[in-house]
């Protein structure tokens, strides 16, 4: 049955599906397509088959003796058991190639014309196709036209069969039948339009060529099947039931085969869809954004476009992991990916490419579209993330790169990206576009990053100190001293630039180079010696001071810490009461687990451990319970506004009735005035530092402002 090589699924029998050029393209073959569907009305083709259905039908009539059984004989049963047979082989097709299908009812077809007096092959074939047609669009919710014109067409192409076979009497001769199996089986391919036409849209003559060159074999296999149980019949009228257990076999075998490259096509494709997607996410991985990356250049080249990559990953996502466990992290990622996919066109690729980077292709757009799609990404993940309850903050860093501007080849943009990316994270800038000054900065770098590592083993560095004061009046009747009769001040380090004139390199701009170069812990290592060797001379000059010093994240992960600290106190002969240890908030939960046995290991020593910028990370409040901290530092983002703004106000004070309840310290800094001062002290806090206190100071220049406070109860 070869118009079953189009009908099923559409546009299927097309000469796309039949292996043709793809026409979708082509302005040309649209119009003949819009024209031929105007003049095939599938409602106007249906009325003209059934018309001719008809007209078969009555023409089988007049053509057989002795009506529609033609006198009676095994025609009656002959018939019932083919339209069985029909209604059953629509129901079951068999694919001989993509998108290309082959119902097997040539053969009950071909035995009506055969065993049946044309009247009846008529009558029974026409209404087994509309029956087997009707089966099938009904489930597929097609229109009454396509059965109409499969009844009408199938009474036409048995007709002209059944005349061929019955030319010389009621019993076919050979010729007759070899004959009437040609007839049927060009009968067929030529009216395939007829039904495909109107669905496809696609000229006549294409899709005769098509359904001809896809399905000669299947269907010049079942006429012959057919021919030799005719031939059978001949000599026996049971002789075509000997066909029913090689057909059913036949089908069974086919259907077999068939469900087995099926499922072996189905797993070719989950193979090179796991190959080149993300298996957590679903999106693109790095081969397939390498892939379309590759061919966007290609295509820029040739046609002198433009694109733009952006890479970007998630800020303190190991936090998530580590805290949190993984099983939130991928629903994290997760999420993340969703909102990115729906920040951009549909044109636009979002890939992951491992861990917490994302990358982002987009065609055709210059700076100012890569910055738009930047921001659209940032919008995308303003609103928390909620995983089993928990609100999670998505934050990304994005770094963008343009072709053909920053490089053609994928490897040059996708570096020059991870360039910007690192920059927009190094900085919190969230997104910065590649500049090749980045690339020439980087050689001042690596100097800076030597000279850095020169003055720390030099010990060419400096620390001043910032005094830290209670925020309410204490025992001797005036602010600012502590209960405890000692005073406290912040070890902060200054970098001489080495001009001999007495200027300091800013710590914005060394301190972060050491954290990214590792110099970080041995620049610790160099603090932690000289600020308690101060603080032990000020203790031998009778000037009772303890001493912070700031920790990183890799101090906290260096396995030398705690004997660093030991060290240290050692060294300078200096009790551990005397040393306060500040951990910012990010730091210590960059990894938690490591981070808190570290805590509770330096605090088993006997040295205090303030918990810095407090409220900007991720701390719950769940957390923050079992944090081996003794104070809460107040992120001086807050402080600074807290006389001025209400929820700046709210949300300090909320810090400082949370920390007295768990029996932490409060400390504020980044005071600058007066206002700000009396604001902290109404809301509970208990100690404040900032520029309104006192600027960082000398050691010596320390020692003489608290010898000049009145009544200060600590000398």
């Amino acid at each position: 049955m070869a118009h079953g090589a189009g009908v099923r699924g559409g546009r299927a029998g097309g000469p796309e599906a039949a292996g043709g050029a793809p026409v979708a393209g082509d302005t040309r073959m649209t119009l003949v397509r819009t024209a031929l569907r105007r003049v095939w009305p599938q409602p106007l083709v249906g009325a003209l088959c059934g018309v001719l259905g008809l007209l078969a039908l009555l023409v089988a009539w007049r053509a057989t003796p002795g009506g529609l059984l033609g006198g009676g004989g095994p025609g009656g049963v002959a018939a019932l058991c083919m339209v069985v047979a029909v209604v059953a082989a629509y129901q079951f097709p068999l694919s001989v190639r993509p998108k290309v299908k082959v119902y097997l009812a040539s053969v009950p077809f071909y035995l009506l014309v055969a065993l049946a007096p044309p009247a009846l092959a008529v009558a029974a074939g026409g209404a087994a196709a509309l029956l087997g047609e009707l089966s099938v669009r009904r489930a597929r919710g097609n229109t009454v036209g396509d059965v109409a014109s499969e009844g009408g067409r199938r009474a036409l192409v048995l007709l002209g069969g059944a005349l061929v076979a019955h030319r010389g009497g009621a019993t076919p001769d050979v010729p007759a039948l070899v004959l009437a199996a040609l007839v049927l089986w060009v009968g067929d391919i030529l009216t395939a339009p007829l039904v495909l036409a109107p669905l496809s849209g696609e000229a006549p003559g294409r899709i005769v060529g098509a359904v001809a060159r896809e399905t000669w074999l299947a269907e010049g296999a079942q006429y012959l099947l057919g021919l030799l149980g005719a031939l059978a019949a001949a000599r026996a009228p049971w002789a075509p039931a000997l066909l029913v257990a090689p057909l059913v076999v036949g089908y069974g075998a086919l259907a077999a085969a068939q469900a087995a490259r099926a499922e072996a096509e189905r797993a070719a494709r989950e193979s090179r869809h796991r190959s080149t997607h993300d298996a957590l996410t679903g999106l693109p991985n790095r081969a397939l954004l390498q892939d379309r990356l590759e061919q966007a250049l290609r295509a820029l080249a040739r046609d002198g476009t433009r694109l733009a990559l952006l890479l970007l990953d998630l800020d303190r996502f190991k936090w998530v992991n580590d805290t949190l466990g993984h099983a939130t992290g991928d629903a994290l990622l997760r999420e993340v990916a969703a909102r990115l996919g729906g920040a951009v066109r549909a044109s636009d690729t979002v890939a992951r490419l491992g861990g917490d980077e994302f990358a982002v292709l987009l065609p055709e757009a210059d700076a100012e579209g890569a910055a738009r799609v930047a921001r659209a990404l940032h919008r995308a993940l303003d609103a928390p993330v909620v995983v089993d309850g928990q609100a999670l903050r998505a934050e990304i860093s994005v770094g963008g790169a343009l072709a053909p501007l920053h490089g053609a080849d994928p490897d040059a943009l996708l570096r020059r990206a991870d360039a910007a990316m690192y920059v927009a994270k190094r900085g919190r800038l969230g997104y910065v576009l590649y500049d090749p000054a980045q690339k020439r900065g980087d050689g001042a770098r690596l100097r800076r990053a030597a000279a850095l590592r020169a003055a720390i083993a030099r010990g060419a560095l400096e620390l001043h100190y910032q005094p830290q004061v209670r925020a309410r009046p204490g025992p001797a009747g005036l602010p600012g001293w502590r209960a405890e009769a000692e005073a406290r001040a912040e070890a902060l380090v200054r970098w001489p630039d080495g001009d001999g004139q007495g200027r300091l390199v800013s710590p914005g701009a060394f301190i972060p180079l050491a954290e990214e170069t590792g110099l970080i812990v041995p620049l610790t290592r160099w603090v932690l010696g000289e600020a308690t060797r101060q603080c032990r001379a000020w203790e031998g000059a009778g000037l009772r001071c303890a001493v912070a010093v700031n920790l990183s994240a890799w101090d906290l992960q260096d396995a030398r810490c705690l004997d660093t600290v030991a060290g240290a106190l050692a060294g300078a002969g200096l009790g551990p009461e005397r040393l306060v240890l500040e951990v910012t908030e990010s730091a210590l939960l960059a990894d938690i687990a490591r981070g808190r046995e570290t805590l509770a290991r330096l605090r088993g020593m006997g040295v205090r451990v303030a918990l810095d910028d407090f409220g900007t990370g991720y701390a719950s409040l769940a957390r923050l319970r079992e944090l081996p901290v003794d104070e809460l530092k107040v992120d001086q983002g807050f402080v600074r506004r807290v006389a001025a703004d209400a929820a700046d106000a709210a949300v300090v004070g909320a810090i400082v009735a949370l920390g007295h309840a768990l029996g932490l310290e409060v400390v504020a800094e980044g005071v600058e005035d007066q206002a700000t001062w009396e604001r902290l002290a109404a809301l509970g806090c208990d100690t404040v530092q900032g520029y309104h206190v006192s600027r960082p100071l000398p050691a010596d220049e320390l020692a003489r402002w608290l010898h000049a406070q009145p009544g200060a109860p600590y000398h």
